[in-house]
């Protein structure tokens, strides 16, 4: 008869070791219990993403936030270690993904500049602008503006080639665009429209709103990142948002559009 494996410890343990220690080894322990979530995340995420990104760089973000979780969680704020690990997971996945984005500052700020001086022309003349036009329009040399314009389109496009196309070397994969997020502009105003949105929401329902709108997930995919089913999902996701219209309703739309 083989002897019997050692009962592995319960997280409630584990947790009063760690509060009582506060020692590495200990965090380590409970990190280990977690890891499945940042997996679970990082696989959805990595979905819209791919094949920019994929799970495995999502999920080495998403340890950093968990650790994170770990180190800070206080059990007498009243919420799941699980609701609040999630929220940080996220959190730390999309600082990684700011962190990586080919463009950088300035190159988004001209992104945002070039799309208005186009929309703009087009409104006020009823064509499209030429290079020479949008540049005169933006102050730029004609040289410095189609380098960074190059630049701009060239971070919406990723290879595309098959196995054989790898071994020929007289051929080149075909560019295909993927999707487009935020620059670091419109990425903070839309954060600090979510903060200001969801202070008074709970942990899971900000979790909720963050992964619906923020991250594009379906309402199945935030039911598989929550553990619960996707009826139950679109339930609080229609409670949430009667929340918060009663809570805006004197407020000016300027305000929270």
């Amino acid at each position: 008869m083989k002897p019997a494996k050692p009962k592995p410890q319960t997280n409630a343990l584990l947790w009063k070791k760690f509060h009582r220690s506060r020692n590495s080894e200990n965090r380590n322990a409970l990190v280990e219990q977690y890891v499945p979530i940042v997996d679970k995340l990082a696989e959805i995420m990595a979905r819209r993403l791919w094949p920019r990104v994929s799970a495995d760089e999502l999920a080495s973000a998403g340890y950093d936030g968990l650790i994170a979780a770990v180190s800070s969680f206080d059990p007498k704020r009243g919420v799941k270690f699980e609701t609040y690990c999630r929220q940080r997971i996220v959190g730390a996945i999309r600082d990684w993904q700011r962190e990586i984005d080919p463009l950088g500052r300035s190159g988004r700020n001209f992104e945002r500049s070039l799309n208005h001086a186009e929309e703009r022309f087009q409104a006020e003349h009823g064509r499209p602008a030429t290079s020479t036009e949008l540049a005169r329009r933006m102050g730029l040399s004609l040289s410095k503006f189609s380098k960074m314009r190059k630049t701009v389109m060239a971070s919406h496009c990723v290879p595309l080639e098959s196995t054989m196309d790898r071994f020929d070397e007289g051929r080149t994969g075909t560019m295909v665009p993927v999707d487009e997020g935020p620059g670091p502009s419109q990425q903070t105003e839309r954060e600090l429209i979510r903060d200001f949105l969801t202070r008074s929401l709970k942990e899971q329902d900000r979790l909720i709103i963050t992964l619906y709108y923020y991250e594009k997930l379906t309402m199945a995919e935030i039911g598989l990142v929550l553990g619960v089913s996707e009826s139950r999902v679109c339930q609080r996701h229609a409670e949430i948002l009667d929340q918060l219209r009663v809570r805006f309703s004197d407020v000016p739309c300027d305000l929270v559009a």
